[in-house]
């Protein structure tokens, strides 16, 4: 059981590198395209949304993949198409139970049901943050004061 559980870290801690990695890459490409959120026109803001969002499917397409060639590549399921499936199955926390993992590898499902939830809790927070960020520049809403962002202070 040890091993399985380590074996599951490990593929945990790539999932969320390669997830963070890609939120990361997403604001600083934001970032660098302010002028877009700035101009304020609905349809840009609805543009934004969709490509952030269709990046933050293909993050969580790829992490599912990762989770089923593992299991593929030890043999866990008689294809890719079924070890997808069950992986799709299990980091959404469908579940449907009409595929599963043997007996002695079983607790990966659940260990990637609890990754796939946080991730995609990060992923939810990030959608979130991006447009309440474009609320705020399209009602010209300023940010409140604080010790981050204080400019006429000095010490």
């Amino acid at each position: 059981m040890l091993i399985e559980i380590s074996v599951a870290a490990v593929v945990v801690f790539v999932c969320v590198l390669l997830h963070v990695g890609g939120l990361m890459l997403m604001a600083e490409w934001l970032f660098n395209r302010r002028a877009l959120i700035e101009g304020g026109a609905k349809t840009r803001y609805g543009i934004l949304l969709i490509l952030l969002f269709s990046g933050i499917m293909v993050l969580h397409v790829t992490e599912t993949a990762l989770w089923a060639g593992f299991y593929y590549s030890r043999s866990l399921f008689d294809n890719f198409e079924s070890a997808l499936y069950f992986s799709m199955g299990s980091y959404t926390t469908i579940g449907y139970g009409d595929v599963v993992l043997p007996q002695r590898w079983r607790l990966l499902g659940a260990i990637e049901g609890i990754s796939g939830v946080l991730l995609c809790g990060i992923s939810a927070g990030f959608m979130f943050a991006v447009i309440n960020g474009m609320f705020r520049v399209r009602y010209n809403i300023k940010q409140p004061i604080g010790p981050h962002n204080q400019t006429s202070k000095t010490l």
